[in-house]
């Protein structure tokens, strides 16, 4: 789910089976239309900006981890509590995590490095962070020079 489409055509390259834009559908419909009316098992909301819609598709013993910031996520225990959710907040993955991620990555021969759009040497530090405020296409990483 995102409201750029740039992020969307790429979540498709990328193998995506469904994409969709909250602002052109209705959400909890659509997703719940997608899981024949169960909601989803697992909701990673990343942009800090979504939390009240990744509770909205979230399906009964459903899992939520929060990883964008700011963010802010309210919700009433009473109204919800059947619902058996786990929801969590996640900085960093354990060193342990990093290397099973890293494990998986070379086993599926996963591109990685198609993940970023733009690329930049130190010395683009300021014109780096300019691009990354305006919050608008991919991923950007910085290269070093060997």
């Amino acid at each position: 789910m995102d409201i750029e489409a740039s992020r969307l055509r790429r979540a498709r390259a990328f193998g995506a089976h469904e994409v969709l834009d909250p602002t052109e559908a209705d959400l909890e419909d659509a997703v719940g239309e997608l899981t024949r009316g169960r909601g989803a098992d697992v909701v990673l909301e990343t942009s800090g900006r979504a939390g009240q819609e990744a509770l909205s598709v979230l399906g009964t013993f459903g899992r939520a981890c929060f990883l964008g910031l700011p963010g802010e996520v309210r919700f009433s225990a009473e109204e919800h509590y059947k619902k058996q959710w786990t929801l969590m907040t996640s900085w960093t993955m354990s060193t342990i995590e990093q290397a099973r991620c890293a494990d998986f990555v070379v086993a599926h021969h996963l591109p990685v490095d198609d993940l970023y759009t733009h690329s930049w040497t130190l010395d683009q530090a300021a014109e780096a962070y300019a691009w990354f405020d305006e919050q608008s296409a991919g991923k950007g990483v910085f290269e070093f020079a060997d």
